[in-house]
């Protein structure tokens, strides 16, 4: 169970709450992952995905006034596994969500773990 993860070096964090991100950074590099990010807008996600190849995402579903499914929508047409942090239950999501990973905040290491294992490439 705490395994690295070598087939996951980057991945690509999208949450505007500093310290949910600086946790999940912290989190994720303790697991030999490399954190892209993390960033807090939409703007700078897509700026980071433009300029970057992650092998997984984890994004907040709420930005701010705005949600993520634009920028699900160019994680899906790059074929990048997503992970959706929400305060929301996974059914109260919008359909574009149903292919992802979702975790319900707060939520521990332990799950966050789980999730990322379940939707592993190769």
């Amino acid at each position: 169970m705490n395994a690295p993860f070598p087939k996951w070096p980057q991945i690509m964090v999208v949450e505007d709450d500093m310290l949910v991100s600086a946790a999940l950074e912290i989190a994720l590099e303790s697991k030999h992952c490399r954190v892209l990010g993390p960033v807090a807008t939409l703007e700078d996600a897509h700026a980071l995905l433009d300029a970057s190849n992650p092998d997984f995402a984890l994004i907040d579903y709420r930005l701010a006034a705005t949600t993520t499914e634009d920028l699900l929508a160019s994680l899906d047409a790059r074929h990048i596994p997503t992970c959706v942090l929400t305060g929301a239950r996974a059914s109260e999501l919008p359909q574009a969500y149903a292919q992802c990973a979702v975790l319900q905040k707060p939520f521990r290491l332990d799950a966050l773990l789980d999730a990322l294992r379940q939707v592993r490439p190769g």
